[in-house]
């Protein structure tokens, strides 16, 4: 299993010198998915420049041939970015039926470009202007496990594809069931109840020979399709789902996982082989759920809808036992686990620091820099996290609970925005716009 939560043992494994379409082993720190090899945001022995711009520490920059919120994966000298065009970009004309899903490799060395796969995501009735306006239709981000890469497109389904390139499956997400279509997780204000159906943004995770999806847009479901077939190995519905962009995780030890998915009112421990539940905690949580959750060897972190619980994960806690602490939620951006600390960063430029213990508030402020908005998860490497904002900038604190500025990096000539989360390599940081793939590393 490549791709494992924090409290999972870390798994190094070394890259074979092959050609361009043979099976790769990922290394310990090939960022193979979101938030990187072990799905927390922390790349270990990285060390990426402090500062850069334009002129400063910028290796390359190629122009995307599309938009997306997707954050970029790296295997070896492979870098995998999600893009989409032909329908859904702020002030540009297209027809629903238009859309097209594009996936691209690149060399990690100098952005040149491998290959392209274009695959057609044609909608039926135009989208919610809050999806278009927001992120678009390339949120999720792909991941590979060496052999595959696999990406969730929201209607266009899951597809798998082979290191070059070629499709080798695609699955349908389906439709709601009659009871999962009745939604109850909606905002009501004012006597009007507010659609939480904001566009699939919840990345997929690879466990033994399943890939897992919380596919809450298309069907209110999270599903496990085979890796190598794309077959429908299990489903679990919930009208609870809908709003949920959270990324399942995994907690707990290698022989004992837990699938933990957090969902409006309530979290879900589940078996990841069979979707049967552990157990199931209610949390009377409403409305959208962004942050994936985070865990070390106890407890299990989640946030959004207003809340944040610490859960005890294992199977065997008793129910009046399972909540370890509560305290207060957070928005789009997914807490960062360090040093016994979480740090929380919220979308309109404000941070928490949590003693990750008892949820005791270390910092509560809003970050210096005039950071703007924020929807990137922060990152940790070398000892500082980096912060990405919608249209300021990538900006650099301490990682100490203070969030002293350290440095304000911005491409000054881009002037789109900025919604994927970094991914990182030995010393290359790659960044994402609506236009731009970035690669910094210290000249």
């Amino acid at each position: 299993m490549l791709l494992r939560s924090l409290a999972l043992p870390r798994l190094a494994a070394l890259a074979l010198p092959l050609g361009l379409a043979a099976p790769l082993l990922a290394q310990a720190n090939d960022w193979v998915g979101y938030r990187g090899p072990h799905r927390d945001g922390i790349a270990e022995g990285c060390a990426p420049p402090l500062e850069w711009s334009g002129e400063q520490n910028l290796a390359w920059r190629i122009e995307l041939p599309g938009a997306g919120a997707s954050s970029p994966i790296i295997l070896g000298d492979r870098v995998i970015v999600a893009c989409y065009s032909g329908y859904g970009i702020v002030n540009e004309e297209g027809e629903p039926q238009d859309l097209e899903h594009r996936l691209l490799c690149l060399s990690l060395e100098d952005g040149a470009q491998h290959w392209e796969r274009v695959v057609p995501g044609a909608l039926t009735t135009p989208a919610r202007q809050v999806q278009i306006r927001e992120h678009g239709f390339a949120s999720p981000t792909p991941l590979t496990d060496g052999e595959r890469i696999y990406a969730y497109l929201g209607r266009a389904g899951v597809v798998a594809l082979d290191l070059d390139g070629e499709l080798l499956w695609q699955a349908d997400l389906g439709e709601p069931s009659p009871d999962a279509a009745a939604a109850t997780n909606a905002i009501e204000r004012n006597g009007h109840r507010i659609p939480l159906r904001w566009g699939p943004a919840a990345s997929p995770l690879l466990f033994d020979d399943l890939v897992i999806v919380n596919c809450s847009e298309e069907s209110n479901s999270i599903r496990a399709f085979d890796r190598k077939t794309g077959e429908l190995r299990w489903t679990r519905e919930s009208s609870n789902l809908e709003g949920s962009a959270i990324s399942p995780m995994l907690a707990g030890p290698a022989d004992a996982p837990v699938l933990v998915i957090a969902l409006g009112g309530e979290v879900w421990g589940l078996n990841p082989h069979t979707g049967d539940e552990f157990w199931k905690v209610e949390t009377g949580t409403r409305g959208g759920m962004s942050p994936t959750p985070v865990a070390d060897t106890e407890l299990v972190y989640t946030f959004g809808g207003g809340d944040s619980h610490a859960l005890r994960f294992a199977a065997d806690v008793a129910e009046d036992e399972r909540v370890a602490w509560k305290g207060q939620g957070m928005d789009i951006s997914s807490p960062l686990l360090h040093d016994s600390k979480l740090f929380c960063v919220q979308m309109k430029g404000t941070a928490l620091c949590l003693n990750a213990a008892d949820g005791e508030v270390g910092f509560r402020g809003r970050l210096d820099g005039r950071t703007g908005g924020i929807y990137a998860s922060p990152v940790l490497a070398a000892g500082r996290l980096y912060v990405v904002s919608r249209e300021k900038g990538t900006f650099v604190y301490s990682a100490d609970g203070e969030y002293e500025l350290l440095a304000h990096n911005v491409f000054e000539d881009d002037e789109s925005q900025f919604n994927a989360s970094p991914a990182l390599a030995g010393d290359r940081l790659l960044l994402r716009s609506d236009r731009y793939l970035y690669c910094v590393r210290k000249s």
